[in-house]
Parts: structure tokens; C-alpha cells; sequence
């Protein structure tokens, strides 16, 4: 009996992999992944550099911001997608241990620590995907504390963000003049992003998305005399993300 069991779980397995291609993912279905920064808001008059109002009312200033974006997966539009999409993974020889998650058709597992620069607008490439056919309507961001395997360690500004997610100074404006703060944060946050239903087929086998995060957000929640440590900043950087309106090259 168990023999024939075995038997069938291997007719079954080959099956699989006949249906999918030998395991091997559709050649030149791909899905080009990058990150930016904006200002959404109305600039402070007089504006210079990072300076923002929050929420509530506060203005600050950002002398650095670094945070590490741990992983990108793709979630399919229909629930029956989720079955086939985890076959697929299963099957896809893609699979690649990287800091904190694996690598997969749908899933970029590469952490990046991430710099707010001068200029808003430069791309980052996270990387590509290999995702089978379908439609994909968001993404989840996760945010979480990097290792040393994490990309942008090299950069002299993100060298010290091994074990952090995120690092945030500035300076508060505030009736005495300007208060300096420094937030760093050892936490995980998650936010998923719609993609618009993006759809990737036989027809359309190749598409670029870019997520955009709003800077001028990350201190949401600070009122005027407040600190910014008492802010969940991971989670408002998090919140922040969308996609970019004109992501398609």
C-alpha cells in the first residue's frame, strides 16, 4: 500500500511539474521593482531642505533619515490565485535565504537600508521579479531591522543601521528655538500597497512599479512642544507608501 501511495504522490508531482513547465518560470515574464521619495504636502514658507509640518501642527527638520525595507511580495487579486501562486513558488527553483525572509517568484527578500538624499524623485532598484501569470493587486512593504547581508551597508551613511529598521534626527522648531532629536527603532511594520491590479500575461509580459514614500508624513502625530520619540516613526514611515502614478516606463 504504501508503495502505491508513493507511487501516485510522484505521478502527481510530475504532473505538476509538466503543467508548470518543468518548475521553471515563464521565460520573460518579469516585474521591475524600485522606491522613491516626495513631498506631498505644501512646502512651509519660508521652505529650505527637509521641512515639514506635521499632522498636528509641529515643524521639524530632517538632518538624516535611514530605514531598512526587508522584503516585496506580491499578493494575487483573487483568493484562488493564493493556491496557485504558493504552488508556484513551490515549484519555481528561485528559492534564496537572505536576511530575515526567502526569495521567491513573488517575493524579493532582500533587505535594503534605504538614505533619504537631498533630491527627491531618484529611484532606488529593489530588484525583479519572476511572478507567474496573473493578476496582482498590492504589494506588502515590510520594514525591519537590517543584518549585514542588508544592500546599502557599503554607503558610509547607512553603515550603522545593522540591527535597526529605522534612524531618524532633526531638529523641532519650538518657541525657544530649535530642539534636536534622534529616533531610532529595532521594530517590524508591514503596509500593502495596491498596484492598480497590475497584470502580467502573455501579452503584457513585462512591467515596471515604483513606490513612492512621503517624507513629509514621518513625524506625523507630533504636536507643537512634543517629542519626536514618543512617535511610532516605523509605522508612519510605513503608512507613507503608495505607488508612484507614473511607475510604467
Amino acid at each position: 500500500m504504501a508503495s502505491v501511495v508513493k507511487s501516485l504522490a510522484s505521478s502527481t508531482a510530475l504532473l505538476l511539474l509538466a503543467a508548470c513547465g518543468g518548475g521553471e518560470r515563464i521565460e520573460g515574464m518579469s516585474l521591475s521593482l524600485g522606491i522613491t521619495t516626495a513631498r506631498t504636502r505644501s512646502a512651509p514658507v519660508p521652505s529650505s531642505g527637509r521641512t515639514l509640518v506635521t499632522d498636528a501642527g509641529a515643524e521639524a527638520t530632517l538632518s538624516g533619515a535611514r530605514f531598512t525595507l526587508g522584503s516585496v511580495e506580491l499578493l494575487p487579486c483573487e483568493s484562488t490565485g493564493w493556491r496557485w501562486q504558493r504552488l508556484w513558488d513551490a515549484l519555481s527553483p528561485v528559492g534564496t535565504a537572505w536576511a530575515h525572509t526567502v526569495s521567491s517568484a513573488t517575493r524579493l527578500g532582500t533587505p535594503h537600508v534605504i538614505t533619504l538624499r537631498d533630491r527627491d524623485g531618484e529611484v532606488l532598484p529593489l530588484g525583479e521579479l519572476r511572478p507567474a501569470p496573473g493578476r496582482y493587486c498590492r504589494a506588502r512593504l515590510t520594514f525591519e531591522p537590517a543584518d549585514d547581508d542588508a544592500v546599502g551597508l557599503s554607503d558610509a551613511q547607512g553603515s550603522d543601521m545593522v540591527g535597526l529598521s529605522l534612524h531618524v534626527s532633526g531638529t523641532v522648531a519650538g518657541a525657544d528655538g530649535a530642539t534636536p532629536f534622534d529616533v531610532k527603532a529595532r521594530g517590524r511594520s508591514s503596509v500593502d500597497v495596491s498596484l492598480d491590479g497590475l497584470e502580467l500575461s502573455e501579452d503584457a509580459p513585462r512591467a515596471t512599479r515604483v513606490f513612492t514614500l512621503a517624507w513629509d508624513s514621518w513625524l506625523d502625530g507630533l504636536a507643537p512642544g512634543g517629542s519626536p520619540g514618543n512617535l511610532d516613526v516605523l509605522g508612519n514611515v510605513a503608512r507613507s507608501a503608495s505607488l508612484q502614478t507614473s511607475a510604467e516606463p
